[in-house]
């Protein structure tokens, strides 16, 4: 490998690190934000500032929809409170979590069905889950490769 090539490479991975680093971040804050919202909710502390639950959230400034609060909370009571996960495995997209989490909910799975549905939100993309829950035969368009210098696995389109 030339000089240029590597200078390019060690940049590339300097940013790939980084980019990891604050999207890990970034699941352990939603996962924080999904706990303090179910306690705010159901003890109905948004009454201190709102009417209403609806009206509280609008009061944030936030980019913060009402459904995307609701997902939150849901994933914290099916993947933390019914299945009893711990939060650093649930560091995975919300989207996925509560799709996937949704259709287990209420089951009585075995300890297996719950790891292989968390799996599915793991590594399958935002819209073969989709295809997953709408029932159709589910067949997977991507490969996974690992980064030769990070070993972290990548999707990979077909």
């Amino acid at each position: 490998m030339n000089e240029i090539d590597k200078q390019f490479a060690e940049e590339a991975h300097k940013y790939h690190q980084a980019v990891l680093r604050v999207t890990v971040e970034i699941k352990k804050n939603l996962w924080d934000l999904a706990i303090i919202l179910k306690h705010i909710r159901d003890g109905k502390l948004y009454r201190f500032y709102d009417d209403t639950w609806e009206s509280y959230l609008a009061s944030l400034n936030s980019s913060l929809s009402r459904s995307f609060a609701h997902k939150l909370i849901t994933n914290y009571e099916i993947w933390g409170e019914e299945y009893h996960i711990p939060e650093e495995r649930l560091r995975i997209d919300q989207e996925k979590l509560w799709d996937i989490g949704t259709m287990i909910t209420g089951k009585n799975l075995t300890p297996e069905e719950v790891e292989e549905s968390l799996e599915q939100a793991r590594t399958l993309s935002r819209s073969d889950v989709k295809q997953l829950k709408s029932g159709e035969e589910y067949e997977p368009r991507y490969k996974m490769v690992k980064c030769p210098s990070c070993a972290t696995e990548f999707k990979v389109m077909l």
